[in-house]
């Protein structure tokens, strides 16, 4: 039989020495798409329209959902065509390419370092999103209480921790860390939300279908927000059974299903309740006057 994500346990040495549990695996998932993003979607919705923000999250969740699907079993089949127990992105397409016409072939060498170009950029664009987010959010809290800073200041304060954190290289062992940032996550929301609906989400002047020029806006705020792609490959080679991420009722669906539910709700409340008002972190809607 040939060796395949199925029966991995056939050459032990691509194994990993500890792999991560489905749980696990929902947590890290979820901890990766669960971002920033959310706290720009009612702004996102401002540029849509309420109907047209509403169906077109849920549209593009489910397109994003189908694409990685067909990513994740196009990784089945070449794993078994090339007899190796699995595959980096990068590496899923230098084989799919490697199989494909004779143009094809040509350039499949270079596929890994032009994903891998891109996805560096990408990262790096969130992980710089991230951390002037934190530092911003810090920052406006201690100003309120202490001595202002400047804002290099609180990078300066963070890059370390964050420098520690990178250098957990398992997933087994970044589990906690995910768990816990998902609860503060949810605790955060809950805390938005709490506001949203305290400022009263209401119908009135509040747009069904936004101008089209502003669709490309709110297009591109849901897919930075909802894609992912970089982790989903390392996620699902770590699992102990990969095939439990696919599947109707497997990690991938489930995790998508959450993300987008909070994603619409957060950015349909938030626009209901500040319209035209909604900025781009629903954040900075809330007032500062309070602890």
């Amino acid at each position: 039989m040939e060796p395949s994500k199925t029966n991995a346990h056939i050459n032990p040495a691509f194994v990993p020495d500890l792999n991560s549990r489905n749980a696990e695996t929902l947590l890290h998932l979820l901890k990766g798409s669960l971002g920033t993003g959310i706290l720009a979607m009612p702004n996102a919705f401002h540029h849509s329209g309420y109907v047209l923000g509403f169906v077109g999250t849920i549209v593009i969740g489910i397109i994003c959902t189908y694409s990685i699907h067909l990513l994740i079993k196009a990784e089945y089949e070449l794993c078994k065509r090339s007899k190796t127990p699995s595959l980096t992105y990068p590496a899923t397409a230098q084989a799919a390419l490697a199989e494909g016409p004779r143009v094809m072939k040509k350039i499949s060498p270079y596929a890994p370092y032009v994903i891998n170009a891109f996805l560096l950029t990408y990262q790096l664009g969130t992980c710089c999103v991230y951390i002037v987010f934190i530092a911003e959010n810090v920052k406006s809290v201690v100003d309120a209480y202490d001595t202002e800073l400047h804002l290099e200041i609180y990078m300066l304060i963070i890059l370390l921790p964050l420098i520690l954190l990178n250098y957990i290289k398992n997933l087994k062992y970044l589990a906690p860390f995910s768990t816990a940032a998902n609860f503060i996550t949810l605790v955060s929301f809950g805390f938005i939300l709490y506001y949203i609906i305290r400022d009263g989400p209401t119908f009135e002047e509040r747009e069904p279908v936004g101008e089209v020029k502003y669709w490309p806006l709110f297009f591109g705020t849901v897919l930075f927000a909802l894609e992912a792609i970089g982790v989903i490959m390392p996620l699902e080679n770590e699992m102990k059974t990969p095939k439990a991420f696919g599947g109707n009722i497997g990690v991938l669906n489930i995790a998508m299903s959450v993300i987008v539910t909070l994603y619409v709700g957060m950015g349909l409340l938030g626009y209901l309740a500040y319209g035209d008002k909604a900025k781009g972190s629903i954040t900075l809607n809330i007032g500062d006057d309070e602890v």
